[in-house]
């Protein structure tokens, strides 16, 4: 996984330094046909991992923009009905950016969706470790010792894949000189495992 990483950012590297190419072109998306229509020239002219990872793309940001919409829906904020909505919002977020830009934005949602369930995460094993068992329990006992276990696997690949998220980050950020997320925008969270319903001291 680490030897994967290191050639990715060596190859986002090159590119970046000045070689131009794939990364250096620009999205024309200035309503959904027209994305759908860069897309299918992109699916034409470039190699399959680049047309991957420009799906992949735009993909995650299709997916934090509904994210974002349905947090306004929660909210009570206005906010345009369909589903044509979120493809208009996506090309409009997309549209006259390089490509490198675009991926350093997922990169960016990537960062702040792991960093914010990682806390979520390690917030439950926090409460998880307040808690005890009945004298006796043996069954509640191992339930709890399990879920600890589990959840300790999951901080660890949680920390791992964090580590290699912002490892990815860095020479997007490095080119462009700045961050492209707004503190506004809100990744897609998993919710932790809950708690189970023991005593507490």
């Amino acid at each position: 996984m680490r030897a994967v990483i290191a050639l990715f950012v060596s190859w986002l590297a090159t590119f970046l330094a000045g070689c131009g190419g794939p990364l250096d072109q620009k999205v024309s998306a200035k309503s959904p046909a027209a994305l759908a229509s860069w897309r299918a020239n992109i699916a034409g002219s470039s190699s399959a991992e680049h047309r991957r990872r420009v799906e992949d793309a735009l993909q995650e940001i299709r997916m934090a923009v509904a994210a974002e919409r349905e947090r306004k829906r929660l909210l009570g904020q206005p906010i345009a009905p369909g589903a044509e909505a979120v493809d208009i919002a996506l090309a409009e977020r997309v549209h006259g950016r390089r490509v490198g830009e675009m991926l350093q934005l997922v990169s960016e949602l990537r960062v702040r969706r792991l960093a914010t369930e990682l806390a979520g995460l390690e917030d439950a094993m926090n409460k998880n470790a307040q808690l005890i068992t009945r004298p006796g329990d043996l069954a509640s006992r191992h339930h709890l010792d399990g879920l600890r276990d589990r959840q300790k696997a999951r901080v660890d690949k949680y920390r791992e894949e964090l580590a290699a998220a912002e490892k990815e980050l860095a020479p997007l950020l490095a080119a462009s000189g700045r961050r492209l997320l707004g503190p506004e925008e809100v990744p897609l969270v998993n919710a932790p495992e809950e708690a189970p319903q023991l005593l507490k001291k």
